[in-house]
């Protein structure tokens, strides 16, 4: 039953989160993804390989209900999918890995799954924010948008880890 409301909760973050990019755009300079923390939420013992093919059919999945350019977000997210395993390693260290325990904000405490999220916007939001200006924008004005998409995304990814592993 547990994995039922699992998949429910996931599909109901990827409409959020395509409702967010059609309806819900707050500036030009800030940007909203919950998808960093849906990988995030897959089971630890996740292979990178696997989180990376998931992070590409989800970003596809994500862009071709969008607005943007397709391809745009599978690209951002695929290094999250990579990069999943070692941050949460580093982060949390080995002994969430050699326990078989799941991610939990209330166990494993907020500071660190709030470290984590940042670490995983950052590697989204650097991608994303490259891509997206492909050398047609100043450093600044991209740096802005990096740093305010990360300022609002993070806690935003907190909540949604909060819901699927409380």
């Amino acid at each position: 039953m547990k994995n039922y409301r699992f998949i429910l909760v996931y599909l109901i973050m990827v409409v959020v989160q395509v409702l967010l990019d059609n309806y819900f755009p707050l500036s030009r300079y800030v940007l909203i993804s919950v998808l960093p923390a849906l990988i995030l939420v897959l089971p630890v013992d996740t292979r990178p390989i696997a989180a990376m093919l998931l992070s590409f059919a989800l970003g596809l999945v994500v862009d071709f209900f969008s607005n943007g350019m397709l391809g745009m977000s599978s690209l951002a997210l695929v290094p999250v999918g990579l990069v999943r395993s070692a941050v949460i390693a580093g982060v949390f260290g080995d002994e969430l890995t050699s326990r078989g325990d799941e991610l939990s904000v209330h166990r494993l405490g907020v500071p660190k799954m709030v470290l984590t999220c940042l670490i995983l916007c950052a590697v989204y939001f650097v991608v994303y924010v490259l891509v997206d200006s492909a050398g047609t924008v100043a450093f600044w004005p991209a740096a802005l948008r990096f740093g305010l998409s990360i300022l609002v995304s993070t806690p935003v990814c907190v909540f949604v880890v909060r819901q699927f592993r409380p």
